[in-house]
C-alpha cells in the first residue's frame, strides 16, 4: 500500500525532532564533570564487561570493569575489586575517559597487566560481585564505601538472578580464606573474623603487593565541585 504524502512529511518531522533531540542530549555532555558523567553512564550503551580468567578461584582477589559508551564517544567504567573469598567488594570506583583509546591505554592495559581478562555477559559479573557482597556480609564485612560510583556504570539493566552460572565463595575446604593485602587492616579483620565465625574456622594469610588500587580512604561527597580526579 502505498505511503500518503501526509504520512510521509509526518515521519520526516518525527525524524527531524528525533535527530534535535540526540544533538541536544549529545552538546549537553559537553563541558559536564567526570562525576556528573559517570552519573549519567547508567543510560548508555555497554561498551563491555570485562572479568578474569581465572574469576573462580576463590584465593585471589578479581578485578571487573563495566565500561559503557557515551554517544559522543566518552567512556565511563565501573571498577570492582572483589574477594570471593571473605572480604567482598575491597575496593571499587568509576573512571571517565575522552575516547575508547585512551580508556584501553589507561585502565585496560593496566587491569590485563595484572590479570589475565576475557570479556563477560554483564549479569555474570553482577552476580560475581553480588554473592562476594552477601558472603562477606555474613562475615561482618561490608562492600567499600565508594562502590556507588562503580554501580553507576554498572546500570539499571543488570540482572544478575537471571544468570545461572554457580559463583563459589570462601576457601576451598568451606571456611573463609582472608589474605592480605598492603592496604588491609589485619588486625580489625582477624578480630571480625574471630568474632563472626571464631578463631580456627578461617585461615589467614598475609599477602603484599596490589597494584591497581591507591591507599585512598577518602570519601566523595554529592557537590558538584569536590575534585573528582580519574
Amino acid at each position: 500500500m502505498a505511503i500518503s504524502k501526509k504520512h510521509r512529511k509526518a515521519q520526516t518531522k518525527r525524524k527531524q525532532r528525533q535527530k534535535a533531540l540526540q544533538k541536544r542530549n549529545e552538546s549537553s555532555l559537553l563541558g559536564m564533570s567526570d562525576r556528573s558523567l559517570a552519573k549519567q553512564s547508567a543510560g548508555w550503551p555497554l561498551l563491555e564487561c570485562l572479568i578474569p580468567v581465572e574469576w573462580q578461584n576463590t584465593q585471589m582477589v578479581h578485578q571487573i570493569c563495566v565500561a559503557r559508551r557515551s554517544p559522543i564517544g566518552y567512556i565511563a567504567a565501573g571498577i570492582y575489586l572483589v574477594d570471593l573469598g571473605c572480604l567482598g567488594v575491597k575496593n571499587a570506583y568509576a573512571a571517565v575517559f575522552s575516547s575508547e583509546a585512551e580508556y584501553r591505554r589507561e585502565l585496560v592495559a593496566r587491569l590485563e597487566g595484572g590479570q589475565e581478562m576475557q570479556t563477560a555477559d554483564l549479569n555474570l559479573a553482577a552476580k560475581i560481585i553480588e554473592e562476594a557482597i552477601t558472603y562477606a556480609q555474613t562475615l561482618g564485612f561490608s562492600p567499600h564505601k565508594d562502590i556507588r560510583q562503580a554501580n553507576w556504570v554498572m546500570g539499571t539493566d543488570v540482572r544478575p538472578e537471571n544468570c545461572d552460572i554457580e559463583v563459589p565463595v570462601g576457601g576451598p575446604d568451606g571456611k573463609p580464606f582472608f589474605f592480605a593485602g598492603p592496604y588491609d587492616n589485619v588486625d580489625r579483620i582477624i578480630r571480625t573474623l574471630d568474632r563472626s565465625v571464631g578463631q580456627g574456622n578461617y585461615q589467614a594469610v598475609v599477602r603484599i603487593g596490589d597494584p591497581f588500587f591507591d591507599d585512598d580512604d577518602d570519601d566523595y561527597e554529592d557537590d558538584e565541585e569536590d575534585d573528582w580526579d580519574v
